[in-house]
Formats: C-alpha cells, structure tokens, sequence
C-alpha cells in the first residue's frame, strides 16, 4: 500500500507543477504553444487558465479523493494532451528529453491506479 500512496502523491505533484507552472512562469509560451495547435487568439487565454484549473483539481483531488473514476479522467487527459502534442507540435517527437513517451508511464500508472489494485 506504500508504494500505492507514493504514486498517488508523486501523481499530485505533478498535477499541481502541470497547472501552477506554466501561468506564473510561461504564459506567453504556452499561450505561443497554443496557437501553434491552432487555437483561435479570443481563446486561447481562457482555454489554457481552464487546463492549468483542471491540472490543480486533479492534483488536489489525487490527495484528497483519490478513486478509479479520478485515475481514469486523469488517463483521457494524458492521453488527450499527448495527441494533441503528437498531431500538432511533432517536435515533440524527437525532444531528446522526451515529454511523449515519458506520458507512457503516466498512462500506465494511472490505468493501475483505476483498477484498484494493490499487490501486483
């Protein structure tokens, strides 16, 4: 069960580094990012305070309510912000710290954590 709560804590730490980041240190670039994916301007600042929201809720929530229903919504925005990476920013690709696959884990991770499972 230790191991559990470790990733379910290093999970939250990485929600909240996702959402509290990129505004308070990056926001033109990830505003730039944006409109790389084609994200209309009128947009694109409030899409990405909702992304860095729902990045802090899911931090927050991996800590304090953590449950299958929360692992499997984190797993479909894994799995969305890595198409969206792959589709329409392919440099990510051949980033030599590799933010693509490094998601591989994180997905695989967060599809353990859903299936409730403690001793495997």
């Amino acid at each position: 069960m230790k191991a559990r709560r470790a990733m379910e804590w290093s999970l939250a730490a990485l929600w909240l580094w996702s959402g509290l980041q990129p505004p308070l240190l990056a926001w033109d670039a990830s505003l730039g990012l944006l409109a790389r994916v084609g994200l209309a301007e009128p947009l694109r600042a409030p899409a990405f305070i909702a992304a860095c929201a729902l990045d802090v809720a899911f931090g927050v929530l991996s800590i304090a309510r953590p449950g299958r229903r929360l692992w499997l919504a984190q797993a479909a925005t894994v799995a969305f912000y890595s198409a969206v990476l792959a589709l329409f920013l392919t440099e990510n690709w051949f980033n030599p710290f590799a933010p693509l696959v490094k998601n591989l884990p994180i997905f695989a991770a967060l599809l353990w954590l859903a299936e409730g499972k403690s001793n495997e």
